[in-house]
């Protein structure tokens, strides 16, 4: 049920989609608030003499940049889906109408469980010991479905720059002592992958589509399929290796935390990459680059660990993670 002072806010906005096409002549009941970061997203049935339909309503937190993003990420949309073939556009929202003033991009509904959820319920210490066979196979469906997005979208390959991926790094590493981690560490890591990873620059790196945020939370499970949501983050030329690192520098965050079992993560990092690999080769070097930098981001987005024994105990683990991934290049 939506909350009553939200119900009202809405009402102008309901309305206002309601005089555009392709939605004059219909009715739309609200469904359901979903979770999102930074954004309001609203579930809808949309009624109209065609049929019926399910619509979802993203309005953009009010910010200087709302407007902008709305205009990208549905421009973002247009783009992958018309760089897709029809089975796997269908994986993706369809962009419907885009309110940039008000912030508000209205798109179909793909259908799907977020993979977050899934892995809450079915990765823990309690249940994944049962489950792990499930989520082996959950991963290796999300695997297949990068393999497939980025095969689609596969562009000319681009040269390593290590000047340009410290850059990167560096804003992301001094988030890392508000998170509750020691002081230092930022700078330590820093130093071991500027040493380790130089001997990767120049080197020509395969390229294809980013998606720009490939973490659980906007990846929807449906019995076999794979649908993704959240282009706001998309760009059409980057090294493929950077979806890669960013979901699984997620996984890694998400092994040191107390609840999940690091078995059954472990289980979906080789699945993953199992569905993505197709029996090839991947460059280790700049799998474990990249998974440093998407590890790091998701900690800096993330929440602080707590000053307890559960928190402090995360941050040791992932301390010692980070550490190995920077310093893991091969530098022969």
């Amino acid at each position: 049920m939506q909350p009553r002072g939200d119900s009202e806010c809405n009402r102008e906005l309901e309305r206002e989609i309601l005089t555009q096409p392709p939605f004059v002549g219909g009715t739309l009941t609200f469904a359901r608030r979903v979770s999102a970061t930074h954004s309001n997203l609203l579930e809808y049935v949309f009624q109209s003499r065609e049929g019926r339909r399910i619509v979802m309503v993203k309005q953009q937190d009010e910010s200087a940049e709302s407007e902008g993003l709305t205009v990208r990420e549905c421009a973002s949309l247009r783009r992958v889906r018309g760089l897709l073939d029809p089975s796997l556009a269908r994986t993706v929202p369809e962009p419907l109408l885009v309110l940039p003033k008000r912030g508000v991009l209205v798109t179909t509904k793909v259908p799907g469980s977020s993979l977050a959820g899934i892995l809450k319920k079915n990765a823990n210490h309690l249940s994944g010991p049962f489950r792990r066979g499930m989520v082996r196979k959950i991963a290796e469906r999300i695997g297949n479905w990068l393999r497939s997005f980025q095969t689609a979208t596969r562009a000319e390959p681009i040269p390593f720059n290590i000047a340009s991926y410290l850059t990167d790094l560096e804003p992301q590493l001094s988030k890392l002592e508000e998170k509750g981690f020691e002081p230092g560490l930022a700078q330590e890591i820093l130093r071991h992958a500027a040493m380790q990873f130089a001997s990767l620059n120049g080197r020509l790196v395969s390229a294809a589509a980013k998606h720009g945020d490939f973490i659980p939370q906007n990846i929807l499970i449906e019995r076999d399929g794979v649908a993704v949501v959240d282009f706001e983050g998309f760009r059409e030329r980057e090294s493929v290796y950077e979806d890669l690192g960013t979901f699984l520098g997620y996984i890694l965050v998400l092994s040191a935390r107390v609840p999940y079992s690091i078995q059954s993560l472990n289980a979906a990092r080789q699945s993953f990459l199992t569905g993505f690999l197709a029996e090839e080769t991947i460059d280790q070097d700049l799998l474990s680059t990249y998974t440093l930098k998407g590890a790091v981001r998701i900690i800096a987005d993330g929440a602080a660990f707590a000053r307890n024994w559960s928190g402090l105990g995360a941050a040791r683990r992932l301390t010692k993670r980070l550490l190995h991934l920077a310093s893991s290049a091969n530098t022969a």
